[in-house]
């Protein structure tokens, strides 16, 4: 038989693992409250927690007094949760709320400083293509003035020409490509 001390303090940290189970519990309600989880993500979180949880009670009590499981276990898990949630609930959930609601703003002002600074960063290279945009759509419209310009002489000096040659290759290429010759 143990000593009362020792039964004590194995009391007494099975107590802190249900305070801790009853921490994690709020963690995972706020969580869930914060990122307003639908009906499947609801269900998958409570299974998740619940099998995370466990697994931490159970290294808990394997440190806490080697893993024996007995009656008194669990009314102390049980007492220690409710405890937790008599004592601390209501303070903690306020303080994980203002944390999760803390981050949520130092992130969105993280974006917005990102953004800033990006648009920083890209002003130089906006304004020089803004600033050469101008003079290049005046370039590329005399240069397809001037391309319209070559097409009409080269047309009109060599065009009619090469097209007349190509209607005479055109029609002479059938007895170049298999090598008839016409019957006279």
């Amino acid at each position: 038989m143990e000593p009362l001390l020792n039964q004590v303090c194995t009391f007494a940290t099975t107590l802190v693992i249900g305070m801790v189970a009853g921490f994690c519990y709020d963690y995972y309600r706020v969580v869930r409250g914060v990122f307003k989880l639908k009906k499947v993500g609801t269900h998958l979180g409570d299974a998740i927690f619940w099998l995370a949880t466990t697994a931490l009670v159970s290294f808990l009590l394997l440190l806490g007094n080697w893993g024996v499981v007995r009656l008194y276990v669990f009314i102390a898990l049980g007492l220690g949760a409710l405890i937790y949630f008599q004592l601390f609930g209501d303070i903690v959930r306020r303080l994980l709320r203002f944390k999760f609601h803390l981050f949520h703003e130092l992130w969105k002002l993280t974006v917005k400083v990102t953004l800033f600074l990006w648009r920083i960063i890209l002003f130089p290279g906006r304004l020089v293509i803004l600033i050469l945009s101008y003079p290049l759509n005046f370039l590329r419209g005399l240069f397809e003035k001037a391309v319209s310009w070559f097409k009409r002489i080269f047309y009109n000096l060599l065009g009619k020409r090469v097209e007349q040659g190509i209607i005479k290759l055109k029609s002479k290429l059938p007895y170049l490509v298999f090598l008839k010759r016409k019957k006279k």
